[in-house]
């Protein structure tokens, strides 16, 4: 095992079960169409919920228009961002602020499907751990680590697409051979 000097990293307190205190990165990304993006990144602790707007904007940019709805964690439901959400026609999902009122009729089935659909932002993070090393990020400077969580946001994506091709591939030799049973293994 190398020594490794990163002076630029220090503790994070993030309050978790099992995990209170982390080390190295914290990280931003977004997903569209399963497409995933490295929004932010910092060794700083900062909250997530200020940099939603300049997600918006950048994701205004890009697409030419808001999105239509935002999946994100509690955090980001401050009312700066809810303000801002709603003055641009943008649902941002979660619970309302403060206490629930007795006659508040909450739409279950449109929260049941925010939050399943939010798991894909989890479900990224933990891919790019898992498979495309963003849990293993040793270099030694800070900008090689930046470009290190870039790389492994574009391997997610590069996954994606063999994924995709190899969808497609099975379908057009399914379709030049249908007498014969393929079996793809990813």
């Amino acid at each position: 095992m190398h020594s490794v000097s990163q002076p630029f990293i220090r503790p994070i307190v993030r309050g978790k079960a099992g995990k209170p205190v982390e080390f190295g990165a914290k990280l931003d990304i977004s997903v569209s169409n399963g497409w995933a993006r490295l929004e932010y990144w910092s060794f700083d602790a900062y909250n997530e919920a200020t940099k939603l707007v300049e997600t918006i904007e950048r994701y205004r940019a890009r697409e030419g228009h808001y999105p239509e709805r935002v999946l994100a964690d509690k955090i980001y439901r401050n009312r700066e961002n809810l303000s801002y959400c709603k003055l641009h026609g943008i649902r941002l999902s979660g619970p309302a602020l403060g206490r629930p009122r007795r006659d508040e009729q909450r739409d279950r089935r449109q929260t049941h499907f925010d939050q399943n659909e939010r798991i894909e932002v989890e479900r990224q993070f933990s891919f790019a751990k898992r498979k495309c090393n963003l849990g293993k990020v040793k270099t030694k400077l800070a900008e090689t680590v930046g470009f290190t969580l870039a790389m492994s946001i574009v391997v997610l994506n590069l996954r994606k697409i063999q994924h995709t091709l190899s969808r497609l591939f099975g379908r057009i030799l399914h379709f030049l051979l249908p007498q014969q049973k393929l079996v793809f293994v990813q």
